[in-house]
């Protein structure tokens, strides 16, 4: 597009791919680099999944919600179920686009309305990695006796140089390091199940401790849905959507489901519990401590890899001409920043970070699906690189569905909305944001296209 800046350097690497200079920054894959089959997606997920992540939602649901463990387990079922949908949805834009799924919402939010979710999600990619970082201190402080602080500012400071020299090395580390914590898992789960719960006592078992179980649950495959087609736009454009579908929803909806049970058991387990990293650590007695931290620790490392390639996608995105280097460091930093300052209170600061990526991934999400599923058949979905500058049903119908979605919000003790207190407590913020957004965008986006049709039919115009 012309007037455009360049956002990318040419041959800039993230990672295993080289992505070139577009007129609008981010490369398109076209049909003949595409190759592989769409069951290597279930693979895929399933191991970035098989986390101290998943297992830190069932902890949330056992530690903060002092859950019954068959509520916990039916909010984690019922959240993972709610949040693979829209994230395996997402994934078949992928083959279809050919493009990284921040820089195909130009189709939808306009070439700088996408600015809104390309920021957001860069700033989410920088809170993942510090709570990266607070994890993997925590773990390290498991082994040896140094400061929080001293901790996190190592841990960042080996993540961050890996990021920089080692990328692609990490990423074939990272699955052997997957297959090692999957294993640790298996034993886990074989214990948990001979020891039972234990005397843990819990204290809540209402609607509102199942819907809070469900939208931690949810947040986990909600916070991959602004990356879903990042990893199956390489598949062939005649994938079928079913053979993208499944692959991704099975494969994320399994380990996200097992993992986050066995945090919930193994956490029922702990008279004190303090935060996940202890729970794993001592799952099989104080003689395995070290070993599971150390384990934990490297796990950690080679976990953050993909979130600091998206991050850099995302500044790409916003068309800042960066570089790989400069983009991991200056992400990184922020990520010490936050991850010091939120380390105080290490459990509040991950279930806050939780909440905070479904509200703003939502309604996003239900504006892109709709525009993909129903406008873009149509014909009436627009190339990214032709998109007008700005969307205005797409904004609007966005910022409407956050806005009107804050009445249903409980965040104890910070702020709980008057809707959400005259039913007791609980939270369809994320249900109100999605469901008003997407219905407010088809209207909006009709509207706007019979407006600008010139035969009055809106099927006749196929651009913003």
């Amino acid at each position: 597009m012309a007037g455009e800046p360049a956002a990318l350097h040419e041959g800039a690497s993230y990672g295993a791919e080289t992505l070139k200079v577009e007129p609008f920054g981010i490369e398109r894959i076209e049909d003949a680099e595409r190759h592989g089959r769409a069951w290597k997606l279930l693979p895929f997920w399933f191991g970035a999944n098989v986390s101290l992540f998943s297992f830190g939602v069932g902890f949330l649901g056992i530690a903060v919600l002092r859950l019954p463990v068959p509520l916990a387990i039916a909010g984690v079922i019922l959240g993972t179920v709610l949040g693979c949908i829209p994230f395996a949805l997402l994934g078949i834009l992928g083959p279809a686009t050919g493009y990284p799924q921040i820089a195909q919402s130009r189709s939808v939010f306009g070439r700088r309305g996408a600015y809104v979710p390309a920021a957001l999600n860069w700033f989410s990619t920088t809170g993942w990695s510090a709570v990266t970082f607070i994890l993997g201190a925590l773990a390290l402080t498991q082994v040896a006796q140094v400061p929080y602080v001293a901790a996190v500012t190592l841990f960042a400071a080996v993540q961050v140089a890996v990021a920089l020299y080692g990328h692609n090395l990490l990423h074939r580390f990272e699955q052997v390091m997957a297959l090692i914590l999957a294993a640790v898992f298996v034993a886990m789960t074989i214990a948990a199940l001979s020891a039972g719960t234990g005397t843990y006592a819990p204290l809540g078992g209402s609607a509102s401790g199942v819907a809070f179980m469900a939208i931690l649950a949810a947040s986990i495959p909600m916070s991959w849905a602004p990356y879903a087609s990042d990893f199956s736009r390489y598949l062939g454009r005649s994938t079928r959507p079913r053979d993208l579908f499944l692959p991704a929803f099975l494969g994320m909806g399994i380990a996200c489901v097992w993992v986050e049970i066995l945090g919930v058991l193994v956490s029922a387990q702990f008279q004190v519990v303090t935060n996940p990293v202890a729970v794993f650590t001592n799952a099989f007695g104080p003689a395995y401590v070290a070993l599971l931290a150390l384990l934990l620790a490297v796990n950690l490392l080679a976990a953050n890899a993909p979130n600091l390639y998206s991050s850099g996608l995302s500044l790409l995105a916003l068309d800042v001409p960066v570089k790989r280097w400069s983009s991991v460091l200056v992400g990184g930093s922020l990520a010490v920043v936050l991850a010091a300052w939120g380390g105080a209170n290490a459990v509040a600061f991950y279930e806050g970070w939780l909440f905070f990526v479904e509200y703003w991934i939502a309604p996003w999400a239900a504006i892109v699906l709709v525009s993909f599923f129903i406008f873009r058949p149509r014909g009436a979905e627009p190339a990214p690189d032709r998109a007008d500058r700005w969307s205005v049903p797409a904004l609007t119908a966005y910022g409407v569905a956050v806005l009107a979605a804050i009445p249903f919000m409980n965040r104890t003790p910070t702020f709980v909305g008057p809707v959400s207190v005259a039913l007791s407590g609980l939270d369809l913020s994320n249900l109100v944001s999605f469901g008003l957004a997407g219905a407010l965008f088809y209207v909006l986006r009709t509207l706007h296209l019979k407006a600008h049709a010139p035969s009055g039919d809106a099927t006749a115009s196929t651009r913003q």
